[in-house]
């Protein structure tokens, strides 16, 4: 049995800060929700795949009424026909308006209507069986548990849930539900909407968010698509994320340390962009354009003449085109920090200079000076170390190296601010 699993659509949103040039080369409806439901139901056509399943907030909300049934009937229409069942839950964007699209699509199977679990069965001919339990959302608001009513009992055959919800907050008023009672109840997979980050899911028992459809601002990085969740009569799962999605959001550091020139940045960028379609040619689907944020960081004399030279050539300008795909970069920060020179800095008599020398006592060999100051951080480190918030961040017992790095890192976080705020006030 092969389902295609849809998390939040939201048709009828339009993805933002799409510049004018990616806009007029490629049509901002081409990048939205719409399109990646296009692109899902193509891929479930051409895989033949036995149902669909969304998770809910199919709809970005209610009054997009129109534009949700238009693009929805069509692509429910064109999966029935190839023999594809569609079925899903309300989640809170459309907690009305899907129902009423299920009254008109009559194809489109919902479950779970008014808040009371609801299965259906799929059948393959021959004779593998599934049962989907469902629920969906009665009202926009829902503070209790979907978990605490009447769950399906447990069946001779495998079962998915499905299901709209957040995970582990429990004063949320979008049904909260609890990881533990996910784990108690008798399914095979859970699949969960709400979070538009995908959850790592993974066999033998996927449980997770399956993430939005489509990244619809940089706040949504990364892979997104639907996943295929492949399962056996025996019971054996196989899931796999299918990057579908027409728009791809990505952060790219880019080192400054090197440079000679302070226009040569431009080339950097232009390497780093071509590292990434490299990456995602690599997929077997692939975005139709990607928006970057760009983070320049390393050490550099040259910080004000790299700044000079990334306003005077903003790479926000202008799109590039790396074999049909589309990069465009939407913000740009100069993370980089001054080129540190220890042994001058550290003989002036400023709070810098102090930093320098302690940052050379750590950096050089094992001397009487160097381990009282070691010694000096071992209690409050430890402290902190064994305060519950934090036990996972370091061992149980620091020795020197670990000591010695952690202080490190936070010297040379202080002389950076204090060697910028030094450029700043000149």
């Amino acid at each position: 049995m092969k389902l295609l699993c849809v998390g939040d659509i939201h048709l009828g949103r339009q993805p933002s800060r799409i510049p004018p040039a990616v806009d007029e080369a490629l049509g901002i409806a081409n990048l939205s929700p719409a399109a990646a439901w296009r692109r899902t139901v193509d891929y479930a056509v051409e895989q033949d795949m036995d149902a669909v399943l969304l998770a809910g907030d199919v709809v970005e909300q209610e009054d997009d009424f129109y534009e949700a049934y238009r693009d929805l009937r069509a692509g429910v229409e064109r999966l029935t026909e190839a023999g594809i069942r569609v079925l899903g839950v309300a989640g809170n964007h459309d907690v009305q308006v899907l129902p009423r699209l299920a009254e008109s699509l009559p194809a489109f199977e919902l479950l779970g209507a008014g808040g009371q679990w609801e299965t259906r069965d799929l059948h393959r001919e021959d004779g593998e069986r599934l049962r989907v339990a469902g629920w969906s959302f009665p009202d926009a608001r829902v503070t209790t548990s979907p978990l605490e009513g009447d769950f399906p009992k447990a069946t001779d055959c495998p079962t998915v849930g499905l299901l709209h919800c957040d995970r582990d907050q429990s004063r949320s008023p979008h049904a909260p539900v609890r990881s533990r009672d996910l784990e108690a109840a008798p399914v095979e997979a859970w699949l969960l909407g709400h979070i538009h980050r995908p959850d790592s899911l993974a066999a033998p028992r996927p449980m997770g968010y399956l993430g939005s459809l489509t990244g619809m601002d940089p706040g949504e990085p990364g892979r997104h698509g639907p996943w295929c969740l492949e399962i056996n009569p025996d019971g054996h799962l196989a899931i796999e994320q299918i990057p579908l999605a027409p728009l791809y959001w990505h952060t790219l550091e880019i080192a400054v340390d090197g440079l000679q020139e302070a226009a040569d940045i431009h080339r950097r960028v232009t390497e780093a962009l071509e590292a990434l379609n490299a990456e995602l040619e690599t997929w077997n689907h692939g975005p139709a354009a990607v928006g970057c944020r760009l983070r320049f960081t390393g050490r550099s004399d040259q910080r004000h003449a790299l700044e000079r030279s990334l306003h005077a050539d903003d790479p926000r300008t202008t799109p590039q085109d790396f074999g049909g795909r589309l990069y465009f970069v939407h913000d740009w920060r100069l993370d980089a920090v001054p080129a540190v020179d220890l042994e001058e800095l550290a003989a002036g008599s400023d709070p810098a200079a102090l930093l320098a020398r302690k940052l050379q006592l750590l950096q050089g060999p094992d001397t009487t000076a160097r381990r009282e100051l070691l010694d000096q951080a071992r209690e409050p480190l430890t402290q902190v170390i064994h305060d519950p918030r934090y036990r996972a961040l370091a061992p149980d017992t620091p020795d020197d190296e670990v000591i010695a790095r952690q202080l490190e890192a936070a010297a040379l976080h202080a002389l950076d601010r204090l060697l910028l705020q030094r450029e700043h006030e000149s």
